[in-house]
C-alpha cells in the first residue's frame, strides 16, 4: 500500500531574525480516496518570537497530527528552515551532538530536536513554492496580530483554533483530529 501524500503549509507574519510580536499559521492537507481534500490547521500567536522559532513551532504542530508514515511536502518561506532541510543540516547536527559546521551550538536546538523526532518516520520534501492557501493563511495571521490576546507568559505561545480550516470528514471526537 502506498504512503499517504500530505501537504503541510507554514506561514508567518514576519520574516527575519528579529524578536517581535508574531503570529503564524499551519495547515495540513491530504486527499481521501474519493479525491475530497481533508484539512487540519490553526494559528499560533506569540508576543515575542523570531521567524525561525515560530516556523519550528508551526512545523511541530503540523507534524504532530500525523500518526503514520507519510510522504510529506512542506511549503514554507522560512529560509533557515528550507536551507536546513534541503541541505540535510538537521541530520548532520544530530550526528555532531547539536553543533553546527563551525562547532557552535545550534540555535533553537530544543525545537529542532522536537521537529527531528516528529519528521523522522516520514519522507519529506521542502519548498518555498506558491500555494493556493497562502493568501488565506496570511490574512488570518494578520487578523490575529490586530487582536488583543491574553497571554500568561510574555514569551509564551497561544494556539488559536480555526474551525473553518478543519474539515469534518471523519469523527473528530474519535480521531482526536489526528491523521
Amino acid at each position: 500500500m502506498d504512503s499517504l501524500e500530505v501537504n503541510i503549509y507554514l506561514e508567518t507574519t514576519y520574516q527575519g531574525p528579529a524578536r517581535r510580536q508574531m503570529s503564524g499559521a499551519w495547515l495540513v492537507e491530504y486527499l481521501l480516496r474519493t479525491g475530497q481534500p481533508v484539512t487540519r490547521g490553526g494559528v499560533l500567536f506569540s508576543n515575542l518570537a523570531t521567524e525561525n522559532e515560530m516556523t519550528l513551532r508551526l512545523m511541530a504542530l503540523a507534524f504532530s497530527i500525523l500518526t503514520k508514515s507519510c510522504c510529506v511536502r512542506v511549503f514554507t518561506r522560512c529560509t533557515h528552515v528550507l536551507n536546513t532541510m534541503q541541505n540535510h543540516w538537521l541530520w548532520q547536527w544530530q550526528k555532531n551532538g547539536w553543533k553546527n559546521a563551525k562547532d557552535k551550538p545550534v540555535g533553537n536546538a530544543d525545537l529542532w530536536k522536537e521537529c527531528a523526532g516528529l519528521i523522522a518516520n516520514h519522507v519529506t520534501e521542502w519548498t518555498d513554492e506558491e500555494h493556493s492557501y497562502r493568501q488565506c493563511m496570511v490574512d488570518r495571521t494578520r487578523k490575529e496580530m490586530e487582536r488583543e490576546h491574553e497571554m500568561q507568559d510574555e514569551c509564551g505561545y497561544l494556539v488559536i483554533d480555526v474551525p473553518e480550516w478543519n474539515t469534518r470528514c471523519r469523527d473528530a471526537k474519535r480521531d482526536g483530529k489526528k491523521i
